[in-house]
């Protein structure tokens, strides 16, 4: 198992006994979208699951990410050894670094399962926030981890007529007008993921070498109604994005509840106190339950969104945690991300545990008829479990 088996369900908050999680990569034919879906199945998992580095070049990607192959002021022996570590990376992940779930099994058939979309921070994968997906997937959600295509992933490969077009992580320098762009690229591609799995029939996987008919597996088998967005870092500002672009009563499947994970909403720019067009005035207007997650010291500015609310909203800033400590980078190898500051102090199983509780208990508090009261007091019931971790709550 790649992280503790006690991380994934925690048991502090889910009560039952916990589904076996499958997984299936999915493109949805006629459509420019990637994810991997992580879904409760009666199927065990296997003694090795899939790798949580799907490829060498995904191993690549990151080292990219992090060192910039090409950029001209690296020395060639910073460029050498960040390519031995990758290699040595990526050996020790096929040996060691599996997610505990089944490959292509056939889902759970006994009721439908409520739809969560998850979006990516730049350089993440569909596999970057796998504990989440597959602890979220084992109470029975389905989740849609969108692998993003506009140059924020470390890696992705598109699969086309003509063989497999490899695209890795894009340095943009600060460049935030490009990363607008992106965002629009980002929210049209998680509509494209609703609308393919909120489909009677979704359309055929036209990924090769998946073994699923997704078209056939999960017919009728998705609750779109009630659609949950969560987003990390740029993918919480893809979220705040999609949010910003739905109206109350609008036809489309909408979003119902969001779950921001430290945000990063630098690209959106100032807000002015008359700018009601800015994604966050806008996100605020579009009457969606928001719980907002964060490090200790997220400089986020989220005050336009939380004071023109028109729907409950909580946030909560945890202590002795970084902004990588989201990812699975802080349970799989916290040796690793504590040396390279990618890693809190807190205890990563703990804050796993705390961070389920809380937005499980937001789920389950924004869909009742006085979730303006319940969303804020099961937070703090929750957040009062946890003596150890110090967590600053504020809420509408």
């Amino acid at each position: 198992m790649a992280y503790p088996s006690r991380v994934v369900p925690p048991p502090a908050r889910w009560q039952g006994e916990a589904a076996h999680v499958g997984v299936a990569d999915y493109a949805p034919e006629g459509s420019d979208v990637f994810m991997r879906l992580y879904y409760p199945t009666l199927s065990r998992p296997p003694r090795r699951g899939p790798l949580w580095v799907p490829s060498v070049h995904y191993a690549h990607g990151m080292a990219h990410f992090l060192v910039d192959f090409t950029n001209p002021k690296r020395r060639w022996w910073q460029k050498l050894l960040a390519r031995a570590a990758y290699l040595v990376g990526y050996v020790s992940n096929t040996v060691f670094d599996t997610i505990p779930v089944t490959l292509d099994a056939p889902p759970r058939r006994e009721k439908p399962m409520r739809l969560v979309v998850f979006s990516h921070g730049l350089a993440g994968t569909r596999n970057m926030y796998a504990a989440l997906a597959s602890a979220l997937a084992s109470q029975g959600y389905l989740v849609a981890a969108v692998e993003h295509r506009d140059g924020s992933a470390s890696y992705t490969a598109i699969h086309g007529k003509h063989g497999v077009t490899h695209k890795p992580y894009v340095h943009t320098d600060g460049n935030f007008a490009w990363r607008l762009e992106q965002i629009g690229k980002r929210v049209a591609e998680l509509d494209a993921a609703v609308a393919a799995l909120s489909n009677d029939a979704p359309p055929r996987n036209a990924f090769p070498g998946s073994r699923l008919d997704v078209g056939t597996a999960f017919r009728g088998l998705v609750d779109a109604s009630r659609l949950v967005a969560i987003g990390h870092s740029f993918g919480g500002a893809t979220v705040v994005a999609a949010m910003a672009t739905e109206r109350p009563g609008a036809t489309k499947t909408r979003v119902r509840t969001s779950v921001l994970l430290d945000p990063w909403t630098a690209p959106f720019g100032p807000c002015g106190a008359e700018d009601a067009t800015h994604p966050l005035r806008a996100a605020a207007a579009a009457k969606v339950p928001t719980l907002v997650v964060n490090s200790h010291g997220w400089g986020a500015d989220l005050t336009p969104m939380y004071s023109h609310a028109t729907a409950p909203w909580v946030e909560a800033e945890v202590e002795g945690t970084k902004h990588q400590d989201f990812s699975d980078l802080g349970i799989r190898m916290p040796t690793v991300a504590a040396k390279i500051g990618m890693k809190g102090s807190v205890d990563a199983a703990r804050f796993f545990d705390l961070k389920l509780g809380l937005i499980d208990a937001f789920l389950e508090s924004a869909d009742r008829a006085d979730a303006d009261e319940t969303c804020a007091s099961a937070a703090r019931a929750l957040v009062a479990q946890y003596a150890d971790v110090r967590v600053a709550v504020k809420h509408r």
